[in-house]
């Protein structure tokens, strides 16, 4: 990889000359000078418009992960004719076909804004160099591995609770900045549940 410090500085002029994801992963644990450099030169900003798609089937296939900078991305399937959403995730969180990592496989699943979105792009090609590289970047994808798995443990949970009402104040509890911010229908989507029972469960509440 040839060092390029004016795409840097050109890009990121907005944040100091970094991109937003060499700060993420500098807060996480600390990185040296070469691994900023690598992602200042390798990430790349991406706009997506409320309703529309970052990845669909057939072009989900791990190659980029990315980290939201502003704005809300869900995932869902298709069964049977319904979407069922898989996870939300917000601002500071990454999101990518994650079935997909490292196998460069398309998946059955789509990634949807559902508001206007800014994210910046991140090849995951890039991430395999700097874990061959750098023992900090496997600390950071251990860290960064570890919350995503106690997430997709909180979903595995959250699905499996029989009543609708608990599962509805479980996700007031776990993700209260979601619940004015996400329309109902997904979030009853996630939940595992018809939007009519939501809107009586909140009712209730």
């Amino acid at each position: 990889m040839t060092k390029n410090t004016s795409v840097k500085t050109e890009r990121w002029e907005s944040t100091n000359g970094h991109s937003p994801v060499s700060v993420f992963l500098n807060a996480v644990h600390p990185i040296r000078k070469e691994i900023f450099e690598i992602i200042d030169r390798e990430t790349f900003p991406v706009t997506i418009l409320k309703g529309k798609f970052l990845l669909k089937p057939g072009n989900n296939t791990g190659e980029y992960i990315y980290l939201i900078i502003k704005g809300v991305i869900r995932a869902y399937i298709k069964e049977e004719g319904k979407e069922i959403t898989t996870w939300i995730n917000e601002e500071n969180e990454i999101v990518g076909s994650i079935r997909s990592l490292g196998l460069y496989k398309s998946s059955d699943e789509y990634l949807q804004a559902i508001e206007d979105t800014e994210l910046i792009g991140i090849p995951y090609r890039t991430i395999e160099h700097l874990y061959d590289t750098y023992p900090e970047a496997n600390i950071i994808g251990r860290k960064i591995l570890e919350e995503s798995y106690r997430d997709a443990e909180e979903r595995a949970y959250i699905s499996r609770i029989p009543s609708a009402e608990k599962k509805y104040k479980r996700f007031i509890d776990t993700r209260p900045q979601l619940v004015n911010r996400v329309s109902l229908k997904y979030i009853a989507s996630y939940l595992g549940m018809t939007l009519e029972t939501l809107s009586r469960v909140r009712g209730r509440l």
